[in-house]
């Protein structure tokens, strides 16, 4: 219903350019091994509203962790603009892992669920459709690899949605949003960070379409993730 009502309004920004894994610095000597975080999802996992990666939720998530820790990160992404949970499922999850590097990550964050709000997809559905993409992220990694759920953003705020729509769609967003907390509660290993929007001071934080962030928006949100996958992932301050 939302997403019919939005055809037409919105400028279509590309999905982040470049490479789609990347390290965010040489390995200080006591910093640890590297943390690697993978990043699937959505339009605002595919950095849709940066130039590339570097600068878009991954990249900028990355350089914030590991100032924050002092630990480099690994990263890579795997995501697709317009997807939805069960897209995420069936078509992303081999981007997980690099079969040729074995490279397999200790961390996973999800950002995801939005698509499926303007879809109106019913709250009982959408959380079935959670605990499988768990389920089949555990089947690959194991059930010991932390899943992270990026809470989900905001509507009331965004410019390119028409002034009625923003109210409904904001108390829908919220409801799915809990359906991803109550999932987190009841399953091991799986965390909820919620998001809180962009600041509410002046500042470019949305990207053309004034939908998603821009460069600047995914660096505060990036910030915001950081210090609960800082706290999750046990790491103290960077080593001075």
């Amino acid at each position: 219903m939302f997403a019919r009502g939005m055809r037409g309004r919105l400028v279509r920004l590309p999905e982040a350019a470049g490479n789609d894994s990347g390290l965010t610095g040489p390995q200080r000597e006591n910093g640890g091994p590297p943390l690697r975080l993978a990043v699937i999802g959505d339009s605002l996992a595919a950095g849709v509203g940066a130039a590339s990666h570097d600068e878009a939720l991954s990249g900028q998530l990355a350089r914030t962790l590991t100032a924050m820790t002092g630990r480099t990160v690994s990263w890579r992404v795997s995501a697709k603009a317009g997807a939805t949970v069960p897209v995420v499922r069936r078509g992303l999850l081999p981007g997980l892992t690099d079969p040729m590097t074995r490279w397999r990550p200790d961390l996973v964050l999800v950002a995801a669920g939005s698509n499926d709000a303007l879809r109106m997809r019913r709250p009982r559905a959408f959380r079935h459709d959670v605990e499988r993409l768990i389920r089949d992220v555990r089947l690959r990694l194991g059930e010991d690899v932390p899943m992270v759920f990026a809470g989900l953003p905001p509507m009331n705020r965004v410019a390119a949605l028409p002034r009625p729509a923003r109210g409904p769609l904001d108390v829908y967003v919220r409801l799915l949003d809990r359906q991803l907390r109550t999932v987190a509660r009841r399953t091991p290993a799986v965390f909820h960070l919620p998001t809180g929007g962009p600041p509410k001071i002046a500042g470019e934080w949305f990207a053309a379409d004034r939908l998603h962030p821009s460069p600047d928006g995914y660096r505060v949100w990036a910030r915001e993730l950081a210090v609960g996958l800082a706290t999750l992932t046990e790491a103290g301050p960077a080593p001075a």
